[in-house]
This record gives structure tokens, C-alpha cells and sequence, in this order.
């Protein structure tokens, strides 16, 4: 995955920097990368790192488009993030899981909507983040999407925690219905803390073309033989090919769209001051920083 690339391309740039060299210069910056990199590594002991820190916390990823990546700006998101998870306990989720959502509007009174759905995307930085959950209610497939911060929300609610082979399930609305097809009354399903989040295996299978996307090119990894569920007019209009296949040449992509070390940790630096500043004034017991699979 696209954390693998970037750890890869990480430990890459450290033995690059620390490989003997003829210049005196080069010598001298490799020891500045293989110090940096060693007392990350030290800061993200004494942090008690999340290697998983990008999908249970995307909403603090910076943005991919690295003009609005203004530090000033993001620094005060944080903060109002933060904030807001103090009132609304956001619990650990990923694309895959079986979510439920209570909200509540102007228009319904004293009443409460939920919703029950797995979640099929998660997009979007900061306080712009958003999740789309999806479900077949009464044979009509219903999308829902949730403003992460978004004061209406209630509660929500992790009924099964797990991951599944893609990080965008968009194609569920061209699958057959049962594979988005959820009892809106489920009971929650238990994790055990310190155990890995399982990642269902799951290839689900599309229904008979058109589809809203040509998803036989696209090589979702949770799409059951789609290149050949395509029609033969499909077939002879298009060839397999593979979408965006030359970035596997771009050796910076992960950096563009990943997520880097050393802003996670200070991301999570904030985090445990602010959980220790709120703890001690007694205002409040709620943790932001934790981990299902790290827990102990």
C-alpha cells in the first residue's frame, strides 16, 4: 500500500544518507539524515506512535494539494478539532466498517435520525472531512453522507470494526444488493483491544454492465473477474489497460498524497497535551489519541 511506499522510500533516503561517501559535504549531510532519523524514531517511541495514524485519523493528514498546506491555518483546524471531539466521541473506524450515525435537525423536533450503513469513503482534510455511509433499505440502495464535524451529529458508533481490500468501496452501488445489504437494529460487535483490525477478504460481485465506472480498468482489488463480466462491445471498444499504471514511475507520488512522520508526530503531540491539559483541569475523562489494535 501507499504506507509501504512511503516507508520503503524512508528507509531508501537513510541508507542513502549514511552510505560512505567521497565528499566531505556529503559525508556531513548523511550524518544530519541518519541523526533526524534516528531521533524521530526515538520521538515516536516515547509518543507511542500509530503506525495506523492515517486511517484512523485522516481528517489530520494534511492536504494533498501542497498550496493549501498553510501550517498557521492547520494548526488552528487542529485546535477547533480537537475541540469538537470533546463533546462528540469519534470512534475508530475505516473504510469497510459497519458504522451508525444519530443526527439530529431543526425540522425534527425533539426526534433523532440513525442510520446504519458501512462506510464507503473517507475524504476530504481538517474540518472539511467526510464519510459516506451506504445500505439497501427496502431494495433502494441510499448513500448518506456525513460531514465529520458537522454539530447535527449526535452519536456515532462503530457496530463491526474492520477493513476491506480497497480504500474507496464506490463500487458497491453497481454490486448486487446483498453486499450492501445491513440490519439497521445489528448488535455491535465486540473487538478484542491489542488485536490487528481484520481485513475482510471479501470480492464482491457486479451487477451486468453499464456500470457507473469502468471499474475492469480500474482493478479494484474487492471486484470479483469484472474484465470479464464486461459486454463484448466493451470489450472491443476498449483494451485492458490500467488507470494512472504510470504512476508506479513517480517516485515522490507517496509524498504528495501520503502522510509523513514527523507531522504525524507532532499531530499527536498536540493530542496528548490537549487530552492532558483537559484530564487535569477535570473537565473531562474522554480519550482522543488511542488504537484498538495498539491497546493494551
Amino acid at each position: 500500500g501507499m504506507r509501504a511506499v512511503v516507508s520503503a522510500a524512508r528507509r531508501a533516503a537513510t541508507a542513502a544518507a549514511a552510505a560512505p561517501t567521497s565528499g566531505g559535504q556529503s559525508a556531513v549531510a548523511g550524518k544530519k539524515c541518519a541523526g533526524e532519523s534516528t531521533a524521530l524514531r526515538q520521538r515516536a517511541k516515547a509518543l507511542r506512535h500509530i503506525d495506523e495514524f492515517p486511517e484512523i485519523y485522516p481528517d489530520f493528514v494534511q492536504s494533498p494539494v501542497w498550496n493549501r498546506r498553510v501550517p498557521l491555518r492547520e494548526q488552528l483546524e487542529r485546535a477547533d478539532m480537537l475541540e469538537r471531539r470533546m463533546q462528540l466521541d469519534v470512534p475508530e473506524f475505516y473504510v469497510g466498517s459497519i458504522v451508525a450515525v444519530t443526527t439530529t435537525a431543526q425540522y425534527l423536533g425533539a426526534k433523532e435520525h440513525r442510520f446504519v450503513g458501512i462506510c464507503i469513503r473517507r475524504e476530504k482534510p481538517g474540518l472539511l472531512h467526510q464519510f459516506t455511509l451506504r445500505n439497501v433499505i427496502d431494495g433502494q440502495g441510499v448513500e448518506v453522507m456525513y460531514e465529520l464535524y458537522n454539530p447535527t451529529i449526535k452519536k456515532i458508533e462503530t457496530l463491526k470494526l474492520e477493513k476491506r481490500l480497497d480504500s474507496d468501496l464506490s463500487y458497491l452501488i453497481d454490486a448486487h444488493p446483498e453486499f450492501s445489504t445491513f440490519d439497521p437494529h445489528m448488535e455491535p460487535v465486540a473487538h478484542p483491544a491489542g488485536t490487528p483490525v481484520p481485513v475482510n477478504q471479501l470480492k464482491v460481485k457486479l451487477r451486468p454492465p453499464p456500470w457507473t465506472r469502468r471499474w475492469e480498468v480500474m482493478g479494484p482489488a474487492g471486484v470479483a473477474n469484472a474484465w470479464e463480466d464486461a459486454t463484448p462491445w466493451y470489450k472491443r471498444k476498449f483494451h485492458k489497460t490500467k488507470v494512472n499504471d504510470y504512476e508506479k514511475y513517480d517516485l515522490i507520488a507517496a509524498y504528495r498524497t501520503g502522510s509523513t512522520l514527523e507531522h504525524e508526530l507532532k499531530v499527536e503531540e498536540e493530542m496528548q497535551e490537549f487530552e492532558r491539559q483537559r484530564h487535569a483541569a477535570g473537565l473531562t475523562r474522554r480519550r482522543i489519541f488511542r488504537s484498538a489494535a495498539a491497546a493494551k
